[in-house]
């Protein structure tokens, strides 16, 4: 299903998100995790797109959202965003650190050392996308170098069939698509 234009509904109530839900299936949640509701969960746990801690958090996820991917098989959803965010960063450095084939197979571990040397490395002319859960968990990041698409997924994102779908929506986005959100056809359970 496309949007032509995401409809976000940012809320700290869980039920909020629930009744948005309930009139609107395709609508983009954001869940503001604080004050006395921080612990009722909505009843379409699925239904979330995007917890966050902090209003500020919500607004940087809004601005930098491009689509939403459901992983095949399960109800999860992940977010497909323009940009990286500092926890974004810290967890590309980490999985450079500690995966065996992204320091074995990649050239990744000479610019992702350190903040630094990442930031270093972006201001070079990369456009970058991210792809994370609902938790803000890094699945894989792309980036174009002067047109060239490379495209990283991490542990948590492997064998999960989602490569090709980040890889066509990032594509779309950059090639100067309009930005429609492409969300997960409605299934009958």
């Amino acid at each position: 299903m496309k949007l032509n234009k995401p409809v976000f509904v940012i809320s700290k109530r869980a039920d909020s998100l629930t009744e948005a839900l309930k009139k609107s299936p395709q609508a983009i949640t954001v869940w503001v995790r604080s004050g006395k509701f921080k612990d009722r969960f909505p009843l379409l746990r699925s239904s979330i797109t995007y917890q966050t801690n902090s209003a500020a958090d919500a607004g940087d996820y809004k601005k930098r959202f491009i689509s939403v991917i459901l992983i095949p098989g399960t109800h999860t959803k992940l977010s497909v965003l323009k940009g990286v965010s500092g926890k974004e960063i810290r967890q590309i450095l980490s999985y450079t650190k500690k995966d065996r084939l992204i320091r074995t197979a990649t050239h990744d571990i000479d610019c992702f050392k350190s903040k630094r040397t990442f930031l270093s490395w972006k201001r070079r002319g990369k456009t970058v996308y991210s792809l994370i859960d609902r938790h803000g968990k890094l699945f894989g990041i792309i980036w174009f170098n002067k047109g060239v698409r490379t495209l990283r997924i991490y542990p948590p994102g492997r064998k999960k069939g989602i490569a090709r779908k980040f890889s066509e929506i990032v594509r779309r986005d950059f090639d100067g698509g309009t930005r429609k959100s492409v969300l997960p056809k409605n299934r009958k359970g």
